[in-house]
């Protein structure tokens, strides 16, 4: 492999988009996205974040040697900061519930106890003239969603997303010439 300074990609700037589970997912970069996707809005300048761990186990020998490593598990994780605050997206980073009124004044009610919203999620970044589409089929909130009102910074939701299984877990579609 030689060095090639025209392959290095860098992700800029792009958008994340959610859907409900089962919505039409992409298979190119052309092709608009259904119209079920949202667009998260701004996400903070750290950008997104993906974990696509391993678990492993050594398998050791009675002469002390390790002679396998076993995989016991494969977790996969999204993370990122939204930033934006709107009636899609509460309900999103919060793991779903409802916001509800009119005339001016509205209200949020966070899902029922033990409730987890599982979500489709497309993460796309434009590099001049190649896009990448990092397609999810199934993810649900992970962990905690904990964030701060100061009076010198946005209000930020940091959000951790835990990928589910589903066939395939997820994909990576692109138009990059590099991968011919």
């Amino acid at each position: 492999m030689a060095l090639d300074g025209t392959e290095v990609r860098v992700a800029g700037t792009g958008n994340v988009y959610f859907a409900p589970t089962g919505s039409t997912l992409p298979t190119d970069v052309a092709t608009a996205l259904d119209a079920a996707f949202i667009d998260a809005g701004y996400i903070s300048e750290d950008g997104v974040s993906f974990t696509l761990g391993r678990e492993t186990e050594d398998l050791n020998a009675w002469q002390g040697s390790k002679i396998r490593v076993i995989t016991t598990s494969e977790p996969k994780s999204v993370e990122f900061t939204l930033m934006q605050s709107n009636k899609e997206n509460l309900p999103f980073i919060l793991g779903g519930g409802t916001i509800s009124g009119t005339g001016g004044e509205f209200k949020y009610e966070p899902p029922a106890k033990g409730t987890n919203t599982e979500r489709a999620m497309v993460v796309e970044f434009v590099d001049g003239t190649v896009t990448y589409r990092y397609v999810f089929p199934r993810v649900q909130l992970e962990g905690e969603v904990a964030f701060s009102l100061t009076a010198n910074g946005a209000v930020e939701y940091p959000t951790t997303w835990g990928v589910l299984d589903s066939s395939p877990v997820y994909e990576i579609l692109t138009d990059d010439p590099a991968w011919a």
